[in-house]
């Protein structure tokens, strides 16, 4: 085997600043294509489901959603009594997968940070911020609604599909 030379302080340094570039392209590219994401259209689920949580019992065949064999990920919003279908990702696409992060960046509204490329109307904070995350022991018996419904997913959904031109 082998190994990569080896080499001063400075030459490493240059090497990782060199790299570090290349990372922080990547970083963008993801960012990017999240925002890609959070406008993709959603499809209502209108078969009834029912899943197993720690409040509700919900029942699940997930080959209608695409997950056979071996394994996916799907990515859900309820708005209401609505549920939509948001995402999917399988084979290599969910390997990524693993970090809080990584799951918030398939979701429709994301990390919910100011910088972030999302839809007009859709919840945002101060980076850092997080004021939406709850531990444990913090949630209510009756968690408040989010302030998005059915109109306004759609109003949103319409005014970026006209940013970008895309007819669906």
């Amino acid at each position: 085997m082998e190994l990569p030379p080896i080499v001063s302080e400075q030459e490493w340094q240059e090497a990782r600043d060199a790299l570090l570039e290349k990372e922080k392209e990547l970083t963008h590219a993801r960012d990017a294509m999240a925002a890609e994401r959070r406008r993709m259209p959603r499809m209502l689920v209108e078969k009834e489901y029912e899943f197993e949580g720690p409040h509700d019992t919900i029942t699940d065949d997930l080959k209608d959603f695409g997950v056979g064999e071996w394994h996916g990920t799907n990515v859900f919003l309820r708005v209401g009594d609505r549920i939509y279908r948001a995402y999917f990702v399988d084979g290599r696409g969910d390997e990524a997968l693993g970090g809080t992060f990584s799951y918030l960046d398939i979701t429709p509204l994301r990390r919910q940070e100011d910088w972030e490329d999302s839809p007009e109307g859709y919840p945002q904070d101060r980076p850092g911020g997080y004021s939406w995350w709850r531990r444990h022991d913090e949630y209510e018996p009756d968690p408040p609604e989010l302030p998005l419904d059915d109109e306004t997913l759609i109003a949103a959904d319409g005014r970026a599909r006209s940013a970008t031109g895309s007819p669906t």
